[in-house]
């Protein structure tokens, strides 16, 4: 009796993963890391921002760079990526936020290096990453800051995706990949003899 009690506990929380499994969800995920690196005066800011852009490169399906030019005068604190609301205050950006989305995209004042990229090779799954970085100098260092979204799709919104939502149970989802090309960058920019420690982050 107690074994055919366990059996149809088991197949009702079997039975409520199911139905939530095959429920048409969107969900997207921000996250961000905001590093200080010090350097030699020999190692010059084109070095750092090369072993950046490499890096993302490396790990990236696609990225766009934007080259810049350090302000004058250099700030005194390390500076920090401020969210902006592009849309905030119009008719769209109101119907958006009536239907539950919010736009927001980071920006970097100074920045002399900024990198929008997108990780694209898990989009038949459903998946998809999009990294920004850029690299902003101070008076004493460089403030490295990285942004992520990762959004995947679940459910029934088609087989595929049906399919990539069960797969997802047993072998997780592409966000994993995130980590690890946070890790590379920094690698990269030792490498150029620069120390990096993290001064920020989340999750």
């Amino acid at each position: 009796m107690q074994a055919f009690r366990t059996l149809i506990g088991g197949t009702c929380i079997l039975a409520l993963a199911g139905c939530a499994s095959v429920t048409p969800t969107v969900e997207t995920t921000s996250g961000y890391a905001v590093f200080d690196i010090k350097a030699d005066p020999e190692v010059r800011a084109a070095k750092i921002a090369e072993a950046v852009k490499t890096a993302v490169q490396l790990n990236m399906s696609k990225a766009q760079i934007i080259n810049g030019i350090p302000p004058s005068p250099l700030p005194e604190r390390a500076p920090r990526f401020q969210l902006t609301s592009p849309l905030k205050g119009s008719a769209l950006g109101a119907m958006a936020a009536a239907r539950g989305y919010s736009l927001q995209l980071p920006t970097c004042e100074g920045s002399i290096l900024t990198v929008h990229a997108q990780e694209e090779s898990m989009a038949k799954y459903s998946e998809g990453t999009s990294f920004f970085a850029c690299l902003m100098p101070y008076q004493t260092g460089y403030s490295l800051n990285i942004y992520t979204t990762f959004t995947k799709a679940s459910g029934a919104f088609s087989a595929a995706t049906l399919g990539a939502t069960l797969a997802r149970s047993v072998v997780g989802d592409s966000s994993k990949f995130i980590p690890r090309t946070i890790a590379n960058i920094v690698d990269s920019v030792k490498q150029t003899g620069a120390t990096v420690a993290m001064t920020e982050a989340y999750p």
